[in-house]
């Protein structure tokens, strides 16, 4: 019986020690549970669209070919598009000429997501983030007047500061599609290799139907506020006022079809027509004054008559016997 006890007594002692040492482990993975939640909410809030003074655009490649359409991929070497930058600032938005691929699809998704990257579309550093959904789409060509089986401006709005320095390559990168599929969107452009500053993953000689548009920072408003003041004070003036590109109508860029060649060499055929019509048009002029006119012109030329062989002849004759009839006279 002691024994017995004794072995009960331990028994409820471990299961004792055992009901309470979970109460830690229990406590232990909620404060690791919410360092990460808070971590990946930083992280999303550090992307929000820049704050700039003056928006001014860029980079613009407006020349397509009619009938042809190309997509992005989530694909390595098939998910960018280059551009080199003129202008140093911020990038604010990149427009794209095309319209939204058909739904449902089983190759192009409802939306896509990517970033920017300098140099490199692989390797370079990344910057900023942008989303471009198909409803996205279909509202702005609505609010264009445009159908969705029509083309038109699509406009992406950076987020984050992405630095826009002259000189220097950037390119646009797509790294996610919706619904797993492998392609979005169907973007309108031009062979022939319109922009030699960039390339699209399609082809070299292939470059989108695209617009960039940079914004300045204040450090940059600043910096050319000196200079106007600068300017000034040396009594030189600047008749030049700049346009805000937002206060324009964006044009349709401009097929590569013959038809289009033809239209565009109209215009300087319209500028020599005036000089070919007569200034005085002979209207309701009299018959007699119409017949008149040649003989009045004829009288005023000069004409020179060639003599003939035979009138030579006759007057080399004349000449030796006038000068005979001289030597020879008869007395």
């Amino acid at each position: 019986m002691p024994l017995l006890t004794c072995c009960l007594a331990l028994v409820v002692f471990l299961i004792g020690c055992s009901e309470d040492t979970p109460e830690p482990k229990k406590d232990s993975p909620k404060p690791l549970v919410t360092k990460q939640e808070k971590a990946d909410v930083s992280i999303q809030s550090d992307f929000e669209y820049p704050d700039v003074y003056v928006e001014e655009l860029d980079q613009t490649q407006e020349f397509y070919k009619e009938q042809h359409e190309t997509s992005f991929s989530f694909v390595t070497k098939k998910n960018w598009f280059s551009y080199t930058a003129s202008k140093d600032g911020i990038l604010t938005k990149v427009l794209f000429f095309g319209k939204p691929n058909f739904q449902p699809s089983d190759h192009y998704g409802n939306s896509m997501h990517g970033f920017i990257r300098e140099g490199n579309p692989d390797t370079g550093a990344k910057f900023g983030e942008w989303d471009l959904s198909r409803d996205d789409i279909v509202n702005q060509l609505s609010a264009q007047g445009i159908n969705d089986r029509e083309a038109g401006w699509i406009t992406i709005r950076m987020k984050g500061k992405i630095p826009q320095i002259a000189g220097k390559t950037y390119f646009f990168v797509c790294d996610k599609i919706t619904g797993g599929k492998p392609w979005f969107g169907a973007f309108a452009f031009g062979e022939g290799n319109p922009y030699k500053e960039g390339k699209f993953w399609l082809h070299p000689d292939h470059d989108l139907v695209f617009r960039t548009y940079v914004g300045k920072t204040p450090e940059q408003v600043t910096k050319e506020q000196k200079n106007n003041e600068i300017t000034k004070a040396l009594g030189v003036e600047e008749n030049e006022v700049p346009i805000n590109p937002n206060d324009l109508p964006t044009p349709f860029p401009i097929s590569q079809t013959t038809n289009n060649v033809v239209i565009q060499q109209v215009d300087p055929v319209q500028e020599a027509l005036p000089a070919i019509e007569p200034t005085n048009e002979p209207k309701n002029i009299p018959v007699d004054e119409q017949v008149a006119t040649p003989a009045i012109q004829t009288e005023q030329l000069n004409l020179i008559q060639i003599p003939s062989a035979d009138d030579n002849d006759q007057n080399k004759s004349e000449e030796k016997r006038s000068l005979f009839n001289r030597l020879f006279k008869k007395k």
